[in-house]
């Protein structure tokens, strides 16, 4: 047997043991078959009806937005630097360490990037 913690409304963990908990956690017992359906990625598990169901198409394209958006906002996190360090070179005059055009470039990407950050229903 495995366990389902839930807290919150949300699933915290798959256990192999039956947890001690402190109040306001839930745990749901479910079948080693039914846990390997969940490690799987081929099902999910319905915090109300607290039961393992199919994964539907619906909820595989949530993930695959969530995953795109945050390789999307990855990029922009890790690229804001750049931006910032080519301004301020800018603005006291120095040598900058990015040409314009190699500046543009990064710019354009990163507004693509922007442009391809879905909201989740």
């Amino acid at each position: 047997m495995k366990y389902i913690c839930i807290e919150a409304g949300e699933v915290t963990s798959l256990m192999s043991y039956e947890p001690e908990v402190p109040s306001g956690v839930t745990v749901v017992e479910i079948t080693d078959e039914k846990a390997d359906q969940l490690e799987a990625g081929t099902h999910i598990f319905d915090v109300p009806t607290q039961s393992v169901t199919l994964k539907t198409e619906q909820v595989t394209r949530r993930e695959n937005t969530i995953e795109s958006n945050g390789q999307e906002r990855e990029f922009l996190n890790s690229t804001d630097w750049k931006v910032l360090r080519h301004i301020r070179q800018k603005h006291l005059g120095i040598a900058t360490t990015l040409t314009e055009e190699q500046y543009t470039e990064l710019e354009n990407q990163r507004e693509a990037a922007a442009q391809r950050v879905v909201d989740i229903e």
